[in-house]
Order: structure tokens, then sequence, then C-alpha cells
């Protein structure tokens, strides 16, 4: 038997309370040390950038359709262009939400925009009061693009279809792989190939138009008319 005087149960209580008091002081200690470190590290690092805006959803409108804001805004949805346009190839957008809901869209799977010498989606359009498909402005559209890993010639069978319908000469044309290239500088975006390629779905896509221009002004009609000298019309 042990010659120390047992612990009474007062002492063993008060030490194991020290001990928890103690374990606590020290845990808040390191917690707070902790915060410190990490508010430091904050002070020092760079704020981190804010994530960019959404983009803007631009659509495959009508040759001479002006910028996308106004386009979605103004446009009455009244149809004209799509009733005017030839070869029927302009629809409502369905899969939209808000303005750009059923406003007029070119679907190059229903055979792609000929792109009309008179324009006649512009002029009814313009007959309807909106005038937001301006008959001045170029007929660019976008630019197509070739999906090689499903295009014919990426396996090695010979496809000539979408050059052969391409209203621009050698805006497409085949490389050394004889797989088709696409010059985005001179293509307009009119659908025609989209809807020649064989392949299902279409091994061709077009990229609508991101920075289409505003609407153009006459100047004709804003200012009083002027010989070839600049003077203003006579008096008399």
């Amino acid at each position: 038997m042990s010659e120390k005087d047992p612990i009474s149960r007062r002492e063993m209580l008060r030490s194991k309370l020290g001990l928890g008091l103690a374990q606590s002081i020290g845990y808040a200690m390191g917690q707070t040390q902790g915060v410190r470190k990490h508010i430091e590290r904050s002070i020092r690092e760079p704020v981190p950038p804010s994530p960019p805006p959404p983009k803007l959803a631009v659509y495959h409108r009508p040759p001479g359709s002006i910028d996308e804001i106004s386009f979605a805004a103004q446009c009455t949805k009244c149809n004209a262009c799509i009733d005017a346009c030839p070869p029927k190839t302009l629809v409502p957008l369905t899969n939209a939400f808000g303005k750009a809901f059923e406003t007029p869209v070119v679907d190059p799977n229903l055979g792609g925009c000929t792109m009309c010498e008179d324009r006649p989606c512009a002029t009814a359009c313009a007959l309807e009061g909106a005038d937001i498909i301006d008959a001045l402005l170029p007929m660019k559209m976008g630019y197509a693009i070739v999906h090689r890993n499903t295009c014919r010639s990426h396996i090695g069978e010979e496809c000539t279809l979408c050059i052969d319908v391409c209203p621009i000469e050698n805006t497409i044309a085949h490389d050394w792989r004889k797989i088709p290239t696409i010059d985005r500088s001179t293509c307009t975006g009119c659908g025609l190939c989209v809807n020649s390629c064989p392949v299902e779905p279409a091994a061709i896509s077009i990229i609508p138009m991101k920075d289409r221009p505003p609407k153009t002004t006459n100047q004709e009609t804003d200012q009083p008319n002027q010989d070839q000298n600049g003077q203003g019309p006579s008096p008399d």
C-alpha cells in the first residue's frame, strides 16, 4: 500500500477542471492565431477580379439587321419579313426568352438565305414601320465553321456539296487533306452550305455576327439638298 495520502474527490475535480480550462484556452489561442494569419494573408493577397458580365445572346438574323439589342427591342413580331422571304428560311425564334422570343431568325436547315438583291425582308420591315432590317447595311449575317470530325471528307469520302452550293467564289475550298476550309472574311453566313451538307446533323454550323452595326442615317433626308460645290438650294 502506498504511503502517500489518497487524492480527495475535490482535488480530483479541481485538477480536471484546471486541465479542461487549460485545453480550452489553448484551443482558443490557436483559433485566434489562425484567424490572424488568415487576415494577414488576405491583406497581402490581391483581390480576385469580379466575374465577367453574362454574354449577350446573338442570333442568326436576316441580312441587314441592326445591332442585336436594338433589333430585339424594336421588333414588333409582325412576321412581315417572314412572309416576304422567298426561300422561306426565316422563322420566329422559339428557344429564347424576353424580347427576343418570336423575333425572326434564319434557319439554315430550311434552305438558307439566298441574299436577294431587292431585299424583300428589309422592304417588308420598313413598310410595317419597324425598319430594323436595313437594306443599306451589309448582308453579312455571320460565318460558317466546319466540324471536321463529322465531315465526310475527314473520313476519306469525297464530298464537295458545300463548295458547290456556296454563292461566293473561293469562300469554301479544300485544304491539302481535302477537308473544307472557310474564309471567314468573305463568308456571309447565308447557311446554304448547312442545308446542303449530307451529314445528320450537319457538319457545318453558322456563328452569328456579334457586332452588327446600328441603323444607318440618310443624310440626304436630314440636310438640305446641296449642289456639287456644297451650296444649299437656290431661294428661287
